[in-house]
């Protein structure tokens, strides 16, 4: 957990993000693999030990993953527009493809770029969540699925369907986020969340943190809160009313 706090502007980050990290590290991953939107690589550095491509649309975060060698090549460019060698054995996407407008499009690059037989494995939340958040209204959720720029926010059928559509043929769902876990990630999350872009309370902090105080010192101040992150999921593990999931489709 400690390099999941340290990672993230935010404990929540940290909190969902080790649900994930659990789940993922049960999927089998078959070489070469492609990632969307890779971001700077920190978390999937958690899982593989070597990426062969990324692509990213952010050129800043493109930058870091180059620098942080964990891909063999980092491509800056939009995920919508792929295209290229069906050569991969996986395409891998960690909460990705819910922020991305006509994300059919997406799907159908994923499966073109996959080698028969490949798998795309993507985790993404779910509609449920919709039900288990820190206030139970349809405006709080409205206003939290803008604030956290969720294009896509479908339950498993609403998946399956369009990955049915974009060429793919089994689809398997592995839940990893409860009901529970979900109210609590939302709680410490719409805190943080306050703002907007680097002008938001979690950015901020942390940006100040990295700034005034001392590597050693700041890993020192997180133990704590990774501690009680790490006490807070054995709470909260009852997988029941899925808010998020694991989708590996096969091509």
């Amino acid at each position: 957990m400690l390099d999941l706090v340290s990672a993230y502007a935010w404990a929540s980050q940290a909190y969902w993000r080790y649900f994930e990290l659990m789940a993922l590290r049960r999927i089998r991953m078959d070489p070469p693999v492609l990632e969307i939107g890779c971001g700077d690589g920190k978390f999937s550095s958690l899982i593989f030990d070597r990426i062969d491509e990324g692509i990213d649309v952010n050129p800043k975060a493109v930058k870091r993953a180059r620098a942080g060698g964990l891909y063999k090549v980092v491509r800056c460019g939009d995920a919508r527009d792929l295209d290229g060698e069906a050569n991969f054995g996986t395409v891998f996407a960690n909460c990705v493809m819910e922020h991305i407008p006509n994300v059919s499009g997406v799907l159908g690059g994923c499966n073109r770029a996959l080698r028969a037989g490949g798998h795309l494995v993507m985790t993404v939340p779910l509609e449920e969540m919709n039900h288990h958040l820190l206030l139970r209204s349809s405006s709080y959720a409205g206003w939290r699925q803008r604030q956290l720029s969720h294009c896509n926010l479908l339950g498993c059928f609403g998946w399956r369907d369009l990955l049915q559509e974009a060429g793919f043929g089994g689809v398997e769902f592995t839940p990893y986020l409860g009901a529970s876990a979900c109210s609590f990630w939302d709680a410490v999350d719409v805190i943080g969340c306050f703002g907007y872009g680097r002008f938001s309370v979690a950015t901020a902090i942390s940006g100040l943190s990295q700034t005034l105080i001392p590597q050693h010192w700041r890993t020192r101040l997180l133990r704590p809160i990774a501690s009680w992150l790490t006490s807070k999921v054995a709470e909260n593990s009852d997988p029941s009313a899925a808010c998020a999931a694991v989708i590996v489709a096969r091509k």
